[in-house]
């Protein structure tokens, strides 16, 4: 009796380390796909227990419209929230838009569809541009008081940044205005209704940032003059 329950324990113990045995037959029925209709039937491939839902290319961004749907602007954002923006922005750019049917927005035909590509890129290129344009606002100043000769060189400084962040958004603004118009000779009405009416208001010189920016550009430099004439009588 004792024979047989060490007897019972040593096969369970080897059958502990060693792990399932293998089957008499080792076919990978899960792993594999069929062809032939009938081991279809028996046998269900694995890749067919993946939704459709879960498929790589739709949980993962790949065309344009996924990094546009990836930008987002908070009530209170901040100058990381920005350049997030504009990174995601700009790999849109270089990326292919989706299979027409998965467009932003229902496509009726090859003018249509073409109408919204370019409307999709002028609208992102001017995203990009105000993005640029909120930057350099954070290192501008409105107005310089007596009391900024104290602080001359920082501020300075900061004036340069913006400056710089100004020009960045021009190409941004070139590139809009020119697609706004290649889009207006396609006369065709899409659903993107805001998109259609910034290009409305772009080729009516209604929306006009050019002079806007060329406006800012004028007023940092004024201030940078002021600026530098404080640094030269504090000498």
């Amino acid at each position: 009796m004792k024979l047989n329950k060490v007897k019972c324990i040593s096969v369970l113990l080897i059958a502990l380390f060693l792990g399932p045995l293998p089957l008499a037959r080792g076919e990978n029925y899960q792993f594999q796909y069929f062809s032939d209709p009938k081991s279809r039937d028996k046998y269900v491939p694995f890749s067919d227990y993946i939704p459709r839902i879960r498929m790589h290319n739709f949980t993962h961004p790949h065309f344009l419209e996924d990094y546009y749907q990836l930008y987002g602007m908070k009530l209170y954002y901040n100058e990381n929230s920005l350049r997030k923006n504009i990174r995601m922005l700009k790999i849109a750019l270089n990326c292919n838009f989706r299979h027409p049917h998965y467009a932003l927005v229902k496509v009726s035909s090859e003018k249509e569809y073409l109408k919204y590509r370019k409307l999709m890129f002028m609208h992102i290129n001017l995203l990009i541009m105000r993005s640029y344009m909120r930057i350099a606002v954070r290192y501008d100043r409105i107005k310089l008081h007596f009391y900024d000769r104290d602080f001359a060189r920082e501020i300075s400084d900061s004036l340069d940044i913006a400056d710089r962040k100004y020009r960045a958004a021009i190409p941004y603004w070139k590139e809009a205005k020119r697609l706004a118009h290649e889009a207006s000779h396609i006369k065709i009405t899409t659903d993107l209704g805001n998109m259609e009416s910034e290009r409305f208001r772009i080729i009516n010189g209604k929306t006009n940032f050019a002079r806007i920016i060329a406006t800012h550009l004028q007023k940092v430099a004024e201030k940078k003059r002021k600026l530098k004439n404080y640094l030269a009588s504090a000498q």
